[in-house]
C-alpha cells in the first residue's frame, strides 16, 4: 500500500501536500480542484512507490461520500443557489481533497513519518514511540478479534447472536487492549522512554538537498498554478 523506501523525506512530502491542499481548501469553483487534483497525481509520481489501482480503487469508494454531497445539493439546495452547479462544484473539491491526503498517505510510511518528527523537528521520544505502539497494536488487536470471533462460533453453533453476544466481543477485546497497553508502557519503561534527555537513532531521517529542492518546486508549482487561475478569473472563494 504505501512506499517502502520513498527517497523524500516524509516532512518534505508532508510541505508539499499541504501546499496542493491549501488552495482547494479555500476554493469553491471548478477549475482549482481539478488542477491540484492532477498537480497531485505528478506529485505521486514523484515520490514513486505508490499501488495505483489500490489507490484508485479506495479513491473511488471514499468518494462515494462526495456523490452523497452532489446529490444533498441537487435536491436540496439552499434558497437562491443553482443546486447543480453547486453540487458538481462540492463533488470535485471533495474529490480533490481526499484524493491529496489519501496520496501523503499511500506514498509516506507512518514510521519513517514519525521518525521525521522526532529527528528533525524534536518530537518527544515518549511521545513518538507511543505512535509507533498504537500503530503496532491495530494488528494486535485484528487478531484477538479474529480469536474471539472464532471461539464464539464454536460456543454458539449456528445460533444467531444477539446484542448480548456482541457486547461480550467488546469486552473481551477491550481487555485484550488494556493488556497490550500494559506491555506497551513497561516496554516503553525498560527503554528509558519516559526519561527526558537526548537519544541517538539506529536509523536516521536525513533532509537532503533533494528534498529542499523538492518542497521549492512544490511550492512554486502551487502559487503559480494559484495565480494562474486568478488571472484567468476562475478562482472562486465563497464561505456562504
Amino acid at each position: 500500500m504505501r512506499a517502502l523506501s520513498n527517497p523524500r523525506n516524509p516532512l518534505a512530502a508532508l510541505f508539499v501536500t499541504v501546499c496542493l491542499l491549501a488552495p482547494v481548501l479555500l476554493s469553491t469553483g471548478y477549475a482549482t480542484p481539478l488542477a491540484f487534483l492532477v498537480l497531485g497525481l505528478i506529485n505521486l509520481r514523484i515520490l514513486g512507490g505508490v499501488r495505483y489501482p489500490d489507490y484508485f480503487k479506495t479513491l473511488s469508494v471514499l468518494s462515494l461520500a462526495s456523490v452523497g454531497l452532489f446529490v444533498l445539493n441537487v435536491l436540496a439546495p439552499a434558497e437562491g443557489v443553482n443546486g447543480p452547479a453547486r453540487g458538481a462544484a462540492v463533488f470535485l473539491r471533495s474529490v480533490s481533497l481526499i484524493s491529496l491526503s489519501m496520496g501523503f498517505i499511500f506514498a509516506v510510511d507512518p514510521y519513517d513519518l514519525v521518525r521525521a518528527l522526532m529527528v528533525q523537528l524534536g518530537l518527544a521520544p515518549r511521545v513518538g514511540f507511543a505512535l509507533f505502539a498504537g500503530w503496532n497494536t491495530i494488528p494486535l488487536l485484528r487478531r484477538d478479534l479474529g480469536i474471539i470471533e472464532k471461539a464464539q462460533a464454536l460456543r454458539y453453533g449456528t445460533r444467531r447472536r444477539r446484542f448480548r453476544d456482541r457486547t461480550h466481543t467488546a469486552t473481551a477485546l477491550l481487555a485484550g487492549a488494556v493488556r497490550h497497553g500494559e506491555r506497551v508502557a513497561l516496554s516503553m519503561a525498560a527503554r528509558g522512554a519516559d526519561k527526558p534527555g537526548p537519544r541517538t537513532f539506529l536509523k536516521d531521517s536525513p533532509w537532503t538537498r533533494g528534498d529542499t529542492l523538492y518542497c521549492a518546486a512544490g511550492f512554486l508549482a502551487a502559487a503559480l498554478t494559484t495565480a494562474l487561475i486568478l488571472s484567468l478569473g476562475l478562482y472562486t472563494f465563497d464561505l456562504g
